[in-house]
């Protein structure tokens, strides 16, 4: 468990819009343009760019970086290519738009790994697990909303993005039981470590019941609605998932960043 990390919000802020751009780009081959059209692309650009722009102010007023900083080069790189997405993306994805998608996630992959795991791979795989979680479950809430313009569309992109969810989600279990066991000292009665005893189990609590266990439970229903395809159901569930995911990883960054805890 390492206690050098720094946690502050803004930190915190940067990396959850990274992580949001980042999963809008890698999971939006679940579905093809050539079904839900290049409108959906642009739509998802546009978020992914708004995202980054505020990043951007942040690192500018909360952090004081250059314009030579890797942080902010990356970060305007990434909106450059989602801007070209926006104008020239077409149904049809081509070799070009091809280029840009494995461009932006390239440099915004790079962007984690050198400004939030600083160059180390085990904290670069949890934050990318945590980005990924989060990620696939906000591009299905998206995606589901693009049902009522294009009611025909395949339910496929939805089951898949909900077996990746349960994929990810096991292996953040896994990974979390193993930290928890190897830093009970953390939570152990009367610890003076972290902000306490009792903040740290609020913290542990809240994180495993909103983050696992709300998570868990309404991917179930969201599956089984999926393939109903009662799709407007399954976005309902999908934006309370968002809501419950957005609590559940950003306990997960605070315990990271300011206490190490792979949690």
């Amino acid at each position: 468990m390492d206690h050098g990390t720094t946690g502050d919000v803004k930190t915190i802020a940067q990396f959850f819009l990274i992580s949001l751009a980042l999963c809008f780009n890698l999971f939006s081959i679940l579905a093809s343009s050539k079904l839900t059209g290049n409108g959906f692309m642009k739509l998802i650009s546009n978020l992914s760019i708004g995202a980054l722009v505020i990043h951007l102010i942040i690192a500018f007023v909360g952090h004081g970086h250059s314009l030579q900083s890797p942080n902010v080069y990356l970060a305007a790189i990434s909106a450059i290519l989602f801007l070209l997405t926006t104008l020239f993306h077409k149904d049809q994805k081509s070799l070009f738009m091809w280029g840009t998608y494995l461009g932006i996630n390239v440099v915004l992959g790079s962007l984690i790994y050198l400004d939030f795991a600083h160059l180390q791979l085990v904290p670069f795989l949890f934050l990318l697990s945590s980005a990924f979680l989060c990620g696939v479950i906000t591009y299905a809430m998206t995606l589901g909303h693009w049902y009522l313009v294009v009611p025909k569309l395949s339910e496929k992109p939805l089951v898949k993005a909900a077996l990746i969810t349960w994929v990810i989600l096991a292996a953040k279990i896994v990974w979390s039981s193993y930290a928890l066991y190897k830093n009970y000292d953390f939570f152990a009665e009367g610890t003076t470590l972290g902000s306490g005893y009792v903040f740290n189990w609020v913290m542990l609590t809240m994180r495993v019941s909103f983050g696992y266990l709300v998570i868990a439970g309404m991917s179930y229903f969201n599956w089984r609605l999926v393939n109903m395809r009662s799709i407007q159901s399954s976005t309902g569930v999908l934006y309370a998932m968002t809501f419950f995911v957005f609590i559940g990883e950003l306990i997960s960054s605070f315990l990271f960043f300011n206490y190490g805890l792979y949690l």
